[in-house]
């Protein structure tokens, strides 16, 4: 018997290439907008029924590329749109839905006059070999029904069904895999297949194979340590990963590839046939180049920080111990100084003079003393260079093993970079006559500089701190990096990034002055009107004092009755362990079936079994101890480990929420909450213990105590619909678009809230470049400055506001490196945070960079004034950022095992670790809105009055009735059937 193929898709996946897509404005205007020649076409008919039903038929194909299905309708948004058009009731359409003749003789002279015909076999060949070359790029299904549905499309072909189109898909995926594999052989020849297929097995004494070594993680930040990684880049390199090979191949598939042998052991990848092998060995070296460069930097990065952490440490305990002394002693001087300033003034004799303000014996003693520490004692890098010798240790290998390049201002540190490298290698102990020193920063130059001589360690370490603040900068980048390249070689090529503009839905003025002939009035306009209004102290809860703005707190509204109403509720929900939830939820959306094997793409056989792991990591409890816990035999720990390897990842778990967010998107319950249109962000921080302390990171704000930020978004429905990890030591700025723009729900996000962490110009410069309204709660926004095109003083109480005038000279130079930088961010070249990350490091920024800060002070600016005008947008912005607070409290609750810490060593089982918490909690918002809407309708039944304006202050974020402890048992019998519910509590 033949087995079938597994599905490409799932049920909610087919849904939206099958059934009629929802309808906006944009897709109103695009496609049911008839022109001149279409009016004529549909007045030949007769009847008003004839002449609606023969514009809707032409509109759907000329978008969907299909006709009605039988008993289909189209939306009322159409209907109604081409109605007000042809001046005809809307309603008369139920008589030509059910005239079928009618129908199909239309729909036949259409594809006629329009040239539309049904897919031929050669055609069907034709669109496979078409869809070949998208699918080397990405073999996700679903972009490639998508690429495929367009061009059937675009080439007048009538949409088949859908099983059609699956098995073009499948073949394309098939095609595709053959020509990587051809690629990624050729270069193998020699006996370079030999050695490659040996890396799955040991070697002489080796206790483990190449490829397990590899793999393995080598530790904390140490100069060992990153020897170590530089042993595996040099053997890495043994292999063609330095030639131009991956440039037949789009990164994607090489990723793609490279992942699939990283969760493979070296006995399942024996098991291939060896042209499949080997590609996916070479695609998982290449990887590992990228992969390993990197990670030699960023330990080297971190090596330095802990080297003058160190030193601020040294110099802090000193102070703190000897410190008074010194302090003491300065002001004895200090006292000296000014009598003997006052005796020359006054013609008085000094030495009197100084008597009068501190005994003579005691000034000898206090110049004297032996035991007051020097002020170089005090300075943090004097203690840092004790520290030499361990940078020392690696330092010449990290030196010869990268190619650094740069531009402009940081030319000299590369300088600086080879002559050490030159140094090192031929083994000199002192440095030449004439050396780089322009890049040495006053920090350094106490220790640098000595009696007119460079002290040659404290010059190195200083070369060696510069590399790392220049990589972080992007002003020095590497050869072979995969983070640090040069910031070029992130954005669109030059000559295509235009011509995409228009498919990435990019609404950008073509030149500076479109852009400002818009922008200009706006501003100066609310400039006026905002100074205006505060000289008549009508702005409310706002008043300039001492030039200062002071505004006053915004409470939110809510009512009394929403409290004692909320308790109502959470009293009727049903009590519920969180397996039986999860088992519930997922009979509803099947969010189970978005986590397909990387290896075949099929879904789990035991979709209890892959719950069990999402709860693993949802709960912190880790799968071993889930495994202890779960009393099914067949419930191993080993079981758990293998559904991790193929199946958690980041993208099935984005497909997962997708499924969870898009289910209570269409509640009618969330609709009281939000329309989905506007969402917060924030990072929730969690400490790192056990084996992962050491790969936790510091922040100030949060402690010395090291740790992970897990930064989530959450919709204004309540539904968390994106999550990822970022270290504590960096900024949530620079993950605010990340989440808008790579989430895979169908939600339309237009504004954004963020607290003040997550505001910086550049983000609300970028989020006006790609459409979205960014509107972050500003602690001490009275303090801010607005920016403006002309003086101050032209804006009479907002003079002492106003920082400077708006240089807008270099937003005009750069406006179309600002337009193709948008361009590759939504095209996904580069992501938003890796960028963001780049034009705002520090100490040196790009005009490109320059640029962005000063277009996103024309945002700021803008979003100011409007803040003060508008109270109401205030209040959104707190409800919004409440919500997020709201969510955080339940992930607390959820994720308390091992109190909170999360204890993985790798970033990969962090962020699943996130996301597994991510979905659990979406799940109980998901069961919450639906058990709330039939606890509202039970107390309506029973005559209690429930207004819709209570309900939209009720979050279903609480958890007091789910049993997150005990026995994790999964009863499916206990699930309702199909349109049955859990009976709610009396």
């Amino acid at each position: 018997m033949t087995a079938h193929p597994s599905p490409l898709f799932t049920a909610a996946q087919r849904g939206q290439f099958t059934r009629f897509p929802q309808t906006d404005e944009r897709i109103l205007s695009r496609y049911y907008l008839l022109d001149a020649a279409d009016l004529r076409l549909v007045r030949e008919r007769r009847r008003d029924f004839n002449e609606l039903g023969f514009a809707v038929q032409l509109t759907v194909l000329r978008h969907l590329g299909r006709a009605l299905r039988p008993g289909e309708t189209p939306p009322g948004e159409v209907l109604a749109f081409l109605a007000e058009q042809l001046r005809v009731d809307p309603a008369c359409y139920t008589q030509y839905a059910a005239r079928d003749p009618t129908r199909r003789e239309h729909f036949a002279a259409l594809c006629q006059r329009l040239g539309y015909r049904e897919l031929s076999r050669h055609q069907g060949a034709e669109l496979r070999d078409w869809l070949v070359t998208v699918a080397v790029v990405t073999d996700q299904p679903f972009a490639l029904m998508s690429a495929l549905m367009d061009e059937v499309r675009r080439r007048h072909l009538l949409v088949p069904r859908f099983s059609v189109l699956e098995r073009l898909v499948r073949s394309a995926r098939v095609r595709a895999d053959q020509h990587t594999y051809g690629v990624l052989n050729p270069p193998l020849g020699g006996d370079l297949a030999d050695q490659v297929d040996a890396l799955l097995s040991p070697q002489g004494d080796e206790p483990v194979s190449r490829f397990a070594w590899l793999a393995r993680p080598v530790g904390a930040p140490k100069p060992k340590h990153i020897l170590t990684l530089l042993d595996k880049l040099v053997f890495v390199r043994t292999f063609p990963v330095q030639d131009n090979l991956r440039s037949f191949l789009p990164q994607s598939r090489l990723e793609h590839l490279a992942e699939e042998a990283r969760r493979l052991s070296a006995s399942h990848l024996a098991d291939f046939e060896p042209r499949r092998r080997r590609a996916t060995l070479m695609a998982r070296l290449f990887d590992l180049s990228e992969t390993l460069t990197d990670a030699v930097l960023d330990m080297h990065d971190r090596v330095m920080v802990s080297l003058l952490r160190e030193g601020e440490r040294a110099a802090a305990e000193i102070f703190g111990q000897q410190g008074p002394p010194l302090v003491k002693q300065f002001g004895t001087f200090k006292s000296v100084c000014a009598a003997v300033i006052a005796a020359r003034e006054q013609g008085a004799d000094p030495y009197q003079a100084i008597e009068a303000v501190v005994n003579w014996q005691q000034l000898v003693e206090t110049v004297r003393e032996k035991e007051v520490i020097s002020t170089e004692q005090l300075d943090p890098l004097h203690h840092a260079m004790k520290g030499y010798a361990k940078v020392r240790s690696y330092a010449p290998r990290l030196l010869a093993a990268f190619t650094f390049q740069a531009e402009g201002k940081a030319v000299p540190v590369v300088e600086a970079l080879n002559l050490l490298q030159e140094m090192y290698a031929a083994n000199k102990r002192t440095l030449p006559e004439h050396v780089p020193i322009g890049f040495v920063r006053q920090k350094w130059a106490g220790q640098v500089f000595r009696d007119g001589e460079i002290d040659r360690r404290a010059y190195e370490l200083c070369v060696l701190d510069e590399l790392r603040l220049a990589l972080r900068a992007g002003d020095v980048w590497v050869t072979g990096s995969r983070k640090y390249k040069d910031l070029d070689a992130y954005l669109l090529p030059q000559g295509t990034w235009q011509k995409r503009l228009s498919e990435l839905s990019l609404d950008l003025p073509e030149t500076f002055d479109a852009f400002w002939a818009a922008t200009e009035p706006r501003l100066t306009e609310q400039l006026r009107e905002v100074a205006d209004l505060l000289a008549r102290g009508e702005l409310s809860s706002v008043s300039v004092q001492r030039g200062r703005l002071r505004i006053g707190k915004v409470t939110r509204a809510v009512p009394d009755e929403v409290e004692p109403l909320r308790r109502r509720l959470s009293a009727r929900l049903p009590r519920v362990k969180i397996t039986d939830l999860l088992l519930e939820v997922n009979a509803w959306t099947r969010f189970t079936g978005a986590f397909l094997n990387l290896h075949s793409g099929k879904e789990v056989d035991r979709h209890d079994h892959l719950l069990t792991a999402i709860l693993a990591d949802g709960l912190n409890l880790g799968l071993t101890k889930m495994a202890e816990a779960f009393p099914d035999p067949g419930m191993t720990a080993r079981r758990l480990m293998y559904l991790a390897d193929w199946f958690l990842r980041p993208d099935s778990y984005a497909a997962g929420f997708a499924e969870l967010v898009n289910f209570q998107s269409k509640l009618p319950l969330a609709s009281l909450w939000g329309d989905g249109t506007t969402s917060s962000s924030d990072g929730q921080r969690f400490p790192t213990g056990g084996r992962g302390k050491t790969f936790g990171h510091l922040n100030a704000k949060y402690g010395r105590e090291p740790g992970i930020l897990f930064y989530t978004h959450v919709s204004d429905q309540y539904a968390p619909f994106h999550t990822k990890v970022i270290t504590a030591n960096v900024r949530d700025a620079l993950h605010v678009l990340d989440g808008l723009l790579y989430h895979l729900s169908e939600l339309k996000i237009e504004e954004h809230y963020t607290d003040t962490a997550g505001y910086t110009e550049q983000v609300f410069a970028l989020c006006h470049l790609l459409g979205f309204r960014f509107a972050p709660r500003i602690r001490d926004l009275g303090e801010t400055r607005l920016y403006t095109p002309e003086v101050g003083s032209a804006y009479g109480l907002l003079e002492p506001l106003v920082a400077q005038r708006l240089n807008l000279r270099l937003i005009r130079e750069h406006w179309d490196e600002l337009r193709r930088l948008t361009a590759s961010i939504k095209a996904g070249t580069v992501t938003a945070s890796l960028m963001l990350s780049k034009l705002a490091s520090y100490p040196r920024q790009n005009g490109l960079a320059l640029a962005l800060r000063e277009l996103g002070r024309v945002q700021r600016t803008l979003f100011t004034l409007e803040w003060l005008r508008d109270p109401e947008l205030r209040r959104r912005v707190l409800a919004g950022l409440n919500k997020g607070e709201a969510l955080h409290a339940l992930k607390r609750a959820v994720a308390f095992h091992r109190s909170g810490e999360i204890r993985d060593q790798s970033f990969e089982a962090q962020s699943n670790r996130a996301s597994g918490l991510n979905l659990v909690t979406t799940a109980i918002a998901v069961w919450n809105t639906v058990y709330l809407e039939r606890a509202v309708e039970a107390l309506r039944g029973e005559g209690m009055d429930v207004p819709d304006e209570l309900l939209a202050h009720v979050s279903p974020l609480g958890w007091e009735h789910i049993g997150l402890t005990g026995d994790y048992v999964w009863h499916p019998e206990g699930v309702p059937a199909k349109g049955a519910y859990r009976a709610l509590r009396e």
